[in-house]
């Protein structure tokens, strides 16, 4: 159960309170945290400020998110040193990833074939799935399968090099969001793009989707110690 401790009523202070519950002992790595109901009960808020609070976490990579499991403590030395050392900042990544994959899916319309086509469909209809790590890999696939149709090896091996890091901003981008279907949808017209040769549209939305998912961590995480904020604060 949820310790018994002052209210809560934002989502920032929902992230410091399990943090320091964390750090504290109470709940020790590998443990699986109360479900979104029992914490929302016991704290007084909605279960959408829960979830915020904890997509926090998820970010800062002190707590993990399994589909259809819960939020379990991550097996790191963040929790009870506060270092956030082999932890990739979030923000970089997203900028990174900004500078990269906006010019692949660029060159993915102009240059991508039936093979790439197939697979970024197959892709996109996986993520259908309430799978949650499926749903993710496919996510993945789908990225890489764009940087693998834009026809520039390097930009692909750089892209494919960020994969553990690209896969992690995933998994916040679906932890902070409230319905998985805008999301998908979001892929489908990008899909769209490509096949359709519209390498306007295609980097467009690549864009759009990856400042969205940077503008939403921005907001998750003002005032963290993280500093995430900054790197996507244009």
């Amino acid at each position: 159960m949820v310790p018994n401790l002052t209210l809560v009523k934002r989502s920032s202070q929902v992230s410091e309170y399990f943090l320091s519950l964390i750090r504290q002992g109470v709940y020790q790595p590998n443990d699986k945290l109360p479900s979104l109901q029992e914490m929302a009960r016991v704290l007084k808020v909605s279960k959408s400020t829960i979830r915020e609070g904890l997509a926090a976490l998820v970010a800062r990579g002190i707590i993990d998110v399994r589909h259809g499991s819960g939020y379990f403590v991550r097996p790191s030395n963040f929790a009870s040193t506060g270092s956030q050392d082999g932890l990739p900042d979030l923000g970089q990544v997203l900028s990174v990833r900004e500078l990269l994959e906006v010019s692949a899916a660029r060159l993915a319309a102009l240059n991508r074939d039936e093979t790439h086509l197939t697979g970024m469909a197959g892709c996109v209809e996986r993520m259908r799935t309430d799978d949650w790590d499926e749903a993710i890999n496919a996510d993945l696939e789908f990225h890489l399968l764009i940087a693998a149709a834009s026809g520039n090896q390097v930009l692909d091996q750089v892209i494919g090099s960020l994969s553990t890091h690209t896969k992690a901003t995933m998994k916040l981008s679906r932890a902070i969001a409230g319905t998985l279907d805008d999301l998908h949808q979001k892929h489908w017209e990008l899909y769209r793009a490509i096949h359709d040769k519209d390498e306007k549209r295609a980097s467009g939305l690549m864009k759009a989707h990856l400042r969205e998912t940077a503008e939403r961590m921005k907001v998750l995480l003002r005032g963290s110690r993280t500093g995430v904020g900054d790197h996507v604060n244009r």
